[in-house]
């Protein structure tokens, strides 16, 4: 008798804490790793079905992010990082009127982190019917997946606040619930963010009501640092065919995430005259000079937040050849019907210069690293593909200097041609199934750079032909997994795409799709916010656990460089990540890390201590 009075206290102290009760509305709360399905309430990523180690136990009742005996959403921070919660608001009735407020974070003495540095976003859903192909034992499978992060404005005629539950807009049929994503970043100056807990209350009203919870972020006295650490880029195709101002948005978002947008190409206006090549940079400069200087990443532009001054870490350099025998596709020229003549080579050469010399010009451009890629031998493996990278390689280095940039190459390829294209090239970028552990070190000693692209988990064959590991199906780690295997390799990684199909994707999450292949949200971590009547893009949930990942690679690179402890960073990152997840010896094999996030978080937390200890 004593233990059911036990139990019966203990549940009705847990229905109480989460506000939860009949006719009622309450809010409880998660981290930034899982999603909430908006009719359901059950945890996405909670799938004990698909990954053995999965907690079983109740979100509700209590996880890293959220205490329910106190109601209050905890999150522990350095300076120069965002950190990030989701408050569930959770109903038994319809909902009319629903607005949500956060006032600043305060500390002890009254100092205040809020303003821009503090963001409420209202969740938008969309409906995945089927498993992204290649992914049919670990896709998360068909739900109402929360995705675009809408910021709050107070439009009645549009998808913002307030809002409803069922939401008008979103139009979820029997939704009982609706998330609301909290950023809060800390400024990277001590002063601005001294050591210490800040906190302030997150307040739900809607027309017959009111409820709130504590919102507390416990600050640790050191800074990330404004570089990024771990290289690498997500290809994009879209932003310079934006208005400058649009693209502006862009590059400021992805600073903000930690990831540069590899952009294939920006160029000069060529012209030839009389087989002489004129270049005019009028108009590539007007456009690109603050980036590559660092200003659009300043006041002057409204910036704010990590990289803070910084150029961008590297560009993509103007050339290219034949991509499937168009001739368009090639810049300076394309091969001419008689072939290699001296003539091709000579404007080949001579226009590489000129680029080495424009670039050079500007002393604040010397940080910026250039990269060379010919997209039309893009994957190409063919001993005349092959040759023919070796002699454009050849022929811009001889050209532009060996130091001055470095010569890149994606592609799956084999040992023996490695060993033949790697007298030329610097940096490889590799497919995750052929990443070798073995070879890619002996390639290292050769001076060859190792990137990875592709799945991070490579369930089947038909993964292959992917690119990306951004699906809105697969479980959030795979996205924050990038910064802990770029660790535990020591290499750089790169995505294809983050604005692809973008208008399309707030209603069709299946955004690419042929006879044999059916992704959702391949290439698509930002939306187009015009839909939605917004001047800036949306980011979306998978963007910020992405941008959790390559935060805490940042912590591993701390502890590493700053504090002596590559040990200790090493073990963490070996502990969560405790299999080698690419090569061909993984591939099938989906358990590959632990697979409960809040492991993930004590890790961090564990490293923060380490870092926040003088």
């Amino acid at each position: 008798m004593p233990y059911r009075i036990v139990s019966l206290s203990a549940f009705l102290f847990w229905l109480l804490s989460t506000c939860i009760c009949r006719a009622g509305v309450g809010i409880w709360a998660v981290s930034d790793g899982v999603r909430v399905e908006p009719v359901s309430g059950r945890v996405l990523e909670s799938r004990p079905d698909i990954h053995k180690d999965y907690p079983v136990t109740g979100f509700r009742r209590g996880n890293l992010a959220w205490d329910p005996a106190t109601r209050t959403i905890r999150l522990k921070a350095a300076r120069n990082e965002f950190v990030a919660a989701q408050a569930i608001i959770e109903t038994t009735t319809p909902l009319d009127g629903v607005n949500v407020h956060l006032n600043a974070l305060r500390n002890h003495n009254g100092l205040e982190i809020g303003g821009k540095h503090i963001a409420l976003l209202k969740e938008w859903y969309i409906p995945v019917r089927r498993a992204s192909t290649g992914y049919e034992a670990s896709s998360l499978g068909p739900a109402w997946y929360p995705d675009a992060l809408l910021p709050f404005r107070r439009d009645s005629l549009a998808p913002g606040v307030p809002f409803s539950i069922p939401d008008l807009y979103n139009n979820i049929p029997r939704q009982t619930n609706q998330a609301i994503w909290i950023d809060v970043y800390i400024p990277a100056e001590r002063h601005a963010a001294p050591p210490g807990e800040y906190s302030g209350e997150l307040t739900v009203t809607w027309k017959s009501g009111q409820t709130s919870v504590r919102v507390a972020v416990n600050v640790w006295d050191f800074a990330l640092p404004e570089e990024s650490h771990l290289p690498g880029d997500i290809w994009n195709g879209s932003m310079k065919q934006m208005p400058p101002e649009e693209e502006l948005a862009y590059y400021q978002m992805a600073r903000r995430h930690r990831f540069v947008p590899l952009v294939y190409a920006y160029r000069p206006k060529l012209t030839l005259d009389g087989g002489k090549a004129l270049l005019d940079w009028t108009e590539f400069d007007s456009r690109l000079t603050r980036y590559l200087d660092g200003s659009a990443f300043t006041e002057k532009y409204g910036y704010w937040g990590p990289g803070y001054g910084l150029p961008l870490d590297h560009m993509m350099l103007p050339f290219n050849v034949e991509k499937h025998g168009r001739k368009g596709t090639a810049w300076p020229a394309a091969l001419p019907a008689q072939g290699r003549t001296a003539a091709y080579e000579a404007l080949w050469t001579g226009v590489a210069r000129q680029v080495r010399a424009h670039l050079d010009a500007n002393p604040l451009w010397h940080k910026v690293r250039k990269i060379a890629f010919l997209d039309g031998l893009d994957e190409s493996y063919s001993e005349e593909a092959y040759e023919k990278m070796v002699y454009y390689g050849k022929l811009l280095h001889d050209a532009m200097g060996r130091d001055w940039f470095s010569y890149r190459i994606d592609g799956g390829y084999t040992p023996e041609a490695m060993e033949k294209l790697s007298r030329e090239v610097q940096l490889w970028v590799c497919h995750t199934v052929s990443f070798d552990p073995g070879l890619v070190p002996r390639l290292r000693k050769a001076g060859v750079e190792t990137w990875f692209y592709g799945p991070m988990i490579y369930e089947q064959k038909k993964n292959s032909g992917c690119g990306s590991n951004t699906f809105t199906d697969l479980d959030l780690l795979v996205n924050r997994g990038i910064g802990w295997v770029g660790w535990k390799y020591q290499a750089g990684w790169v995505e294809w795409e983050f604005d692809w199909n973008a208008y399309a994707a707030w209603y069709e999450p299946e955004n690419f799709k042929d006879n044999h292949r059916v992704y959702n949200g391949s290439g698509q971590l930002i939306y187009r916010g015009a839909v939605m009547g917004y001047r800036e893009p949306i980011a979306s949930v998978r963007l910020k656990a992405q941008r959790r990942g390559l935060q805490d690679y940042e912590y591993f690179w701390l502890l590493a460089e700053k504090r002596g402890k590559r040990e200790e960073a090493n073990a963490a990152v070996n502990r969560i990540v405790y299999k080698r997840p690419f090569g061909v010896t993984a591939m099938r094999d989906i358990e590959v890390w632990r697979n409960d996030p809040d492991e993930w978080d004590r890790t961090r937390i564990e490293l923060g201590e380490l870092l926040n200890a003088r």
